[in-house]
């Protein structure tokens, strides 16, 4: 290389780039992976690949490369070290409602007592009206799973049968709001309580609910 003096912005273009794709691999395991916030760690490595370009065509000099790459490497990286925990937190408290990201959520709780014998692993073919909601645990934040749709009514006995023999309760979603004190805002249904550790505040709930008017069925799972 004629230019000797762009191994040092090269070598730390270099090394930008490995750190944005160390990173992008880790926040691409999130239920809803932030891809426009994380594409943004990826300037650090592009400024630096400029400056090395420059470089090589010997646009700067020597004394000129080696304060702009090791001022743009300080500034980026401080800057990159700011924003990864707001962009940490910002994944963390996003809830998801895209059903795309449906398999994601589920592998989240799948092997939850209840959940994994009973929650489907991907939305049925034949579910309509669908309504997913996932919000991840954060410090006080609970961890919350909710899928609802609507289907046939063979569709909804199959389900009845097979929840009857995997349920600790089963009754009216209102009894069991009346028994244990809880507001109840939504319209009636049957319940089936696959778990429950009795917490209120803090605790750990998983149910079903099927509102046979409705063509209705909710999966509903929640970690405080």
């Amino acid at each position: 290389m004629k230019q000797k003096h762009a191994i040092y912005p090269i070598i730390m273009s270099i090394c930008a780039l490995f750190c944005f794709i160390a990173i992008a691999a880790w926040f691409s395991q999130a239920v809803q992976p932030p891809w426009g916030g994380i594409m943004l760690l990826i300037m650090p490595a592009l400024l630096l690949g400029i400056l090395a370009f420059f470089a090589a065509k010997g646009k700067l000099t020597a004394l000129a490369i080696w304060i702009w790459t090791t001022v743009l490497a300080v500034v980026l990286f401080l800057a990159s070290a700011l924003y990864v925990p707001v962009l940490t937190v910002w994944t963390a408290t996003t809830t998801t409602t895209d059903i795309g990201y449906y398999h994601r959520a589920y592998a989240q709780i799948g092997e939850v007592d209840g959940v994994k014998a009973v929650f489907p692993r991907a939305i049925p073919a034949d579910a309509e009206d669908i309504s997913f909601t996932y919000s991840p645990p954060f410090l006080q934040g609970g961890e919350v799973f909710e899928l609802s749709y609507t289907t046939t009514t063979e569709k909804l006995a199959e389900w009845a049968e097979c929840l009857t023999g995997e349920s600790e309760w089963i009754g009216s979603n209102q009894a069991w709001h009346t028994e244990h004190n809880w507001f109840l805002s939504d319209a009636d249904a049957t319940r089936y309580q696959l778990f429950w550790d009795g917490g209120y505040n803090h605790g750990e709930i998983c149910y079903v609910l099927i509102d046979e008017n409705a063509g209705r069925i909710t999966f509903y799972y929640s970690r405080w």
